[in-house]
């Protein structure tokens, strides 16, 4: 991990330029070269669950952001509207987000809150969670918009958890405003993070979040001679300065282990989540369901039995070669949640891959009672076969009735 980094300070009429990337995307990939070629370094903002999945950065690819010199930042777990969860949930999608990212041998010491959307018990979670800064959606000045808001923040910020942004770059914005961000600024100097999605032109689908490599690549050139003058890019980080704080609250020690846990990404449209199967065998009827009706996020999975005579109905990590599929420890426990609603009872099911790559039923939870809004359940397995090379979970009904799930997580409990 990189050495802590130390506080700046602003000679006047100095400006810093930070580059920030939002919600690990994969076309953000080509937007780390263009700052590596040109001496420059960004902040890439990651939501740890999607990682992996449809137009999402892999675990290896933000590792090599990291070592490419890029500040990897948190950005929640799976990007919700953080004012519209409890405050549990909250501290879950910050803490444990963070927690699996420092895991995975990230240092991460920046969080922009998803949407900008927070309130002082958000902010109050985020220094909780060991976050050095957070970073807003807005706040500074624009020619059309905050006609009473500064053009740059001061260094250090006026709250290093709402640093104010001009917003995020849209498809609409033109590398004349882009330079007017930073040259308004020069007036009287300060920071000025400007926040990045979709890297793409045209984009396909068409992305309102988006910049043009073009444009991308025409305004880092211009920012390169600008140095002369006092103007440079710095992550973050740089930015903030203090040490790397331990993780607060998540999963214990493994982190979160499962990929598209809260269900979300279903990139082929066929209403089965990505690194998800649904499954079951025996003589039943049944209906599965894509339903909006989701305990966060946009999407939660619904199963319904109507008629049954034997055997299940389950959803279940997809039970593959590695790519969904997480790895084992032979002798370690592994600690499942999930958030469900349910008619009839239900339990928890694993599977293990065996040492020939056949895919075994190996242990299930006791039964869970039928609840009629959403409830937090868990369960941990027994300790992991000797052959057990990857892993399987998921919530199963075997009776009459219907089942409804969200927001699953998946860590190593150790031995």
């Amino acid at each position: 991990m990189a050495t802590p980094s130390q506080t700046l300070t602003l000679s006047p009429g100095q400006v810093i330029v930070s580059l920030n990337f939002d919600d690990g995307l994969a076309t953000q990939l080509s937007a780390a070269a263009m700052l590596v070629a040109r001496g420059m370094r960004g902040t890439f903002f990651i939501n740890s669950a999607p990682l992996g999945t449809s137009g999402h950065l892999t675990l290896a690819q933000v590792r090599g952001l990291q070592d490419a010199g890029h500040e990897i930042g948190g950005h929640t777990l799976t990007h919700p509207h953080l004012t519209s969860l409890s405050a549990s949930e909250q501290r879950r999608e910050i803490c444990d987000d963070r927690a699996a990212l420092l895991n995975a041998g990230l240092r991460v010491t920046s969080f922009a809150y998803p949407f900008g959307d927070k309130d002082s018990t958000t902010r109050q979670i985020v220094i909780d969670c060991n976050y050095n800064s957070a970073r807003e959606s807005g706040g500074l000045r624009t020619p059309t918009s905050c006609s009473g808001c500064p053009f740059a923040e001061p260094v250090p910020p006026s709250d290093p958890y709402a640093v104010r942004t001009h917003g995020s770059v849209q498809s609409t914005t033109t590398l004349a405003d882009l330079q007017g961000y930073v040259t308004r600024a020069e007036q009287a100097g300060g920071w000025v993070p400007i926040v990045f999605h979709h890297i793409c032109g045209p984009c396909d689908p068409p992305q309102t979040y988006s910049i043009a490599p073009a444009t991308l690549t025409a305004f880092l050139d211009w920012l390169v001679p600008r140095a002369s003058r006092g103007t440079t890019v710095a992550t973050m980080d740089a930015v903030i300065g203090g040490a790397l704080k331990p993780p607060a609250g998540g999963p214990s020690p493994g982190g979160q282990i499962l990929k598209n846990p809260s269900l979300e990404s279903d990139s082929n449209g066929d209403g089965t989540p990505d690194c998800w199967q649904r499954g079951g065998f025996g003589t039943n009827t049944f209906t599965w369901t894509r339903t909006s009706d989701a305990h966060s996020g946009s999407w939660a999975q619904q199963v319904r039995i109507t008629n049954i005579t034997s055997g299940d109905r389950k959803l279940i990590t997809l039970q593959d070669s590695g790519t969904c599929a997480p790895a084992t420890t032979a002798g370690h426990r592994y600690h499942i949640s999930a958030w469900y609603k349910a008619t009839t009872p239900v339990r928890f099911k694993a599977y293990v891959r065996n040492s020939s790559g056949a895919w075994d039923f190996w242990a299930q939870g006791p039964l869970l009672p039928a609840v009629s809004s959403y409830t937090q359940a868990e369960w941990t397995t027994p300790p992991a076969p000797t052959d057990a090379r990857a892993l399987s979970v998921g919530l199963s009904i075997d009776t009459v009735g219907t089942l409804t799930m969200d927001d699953f997580a998946l860590a190593d409990a150790g031995v």
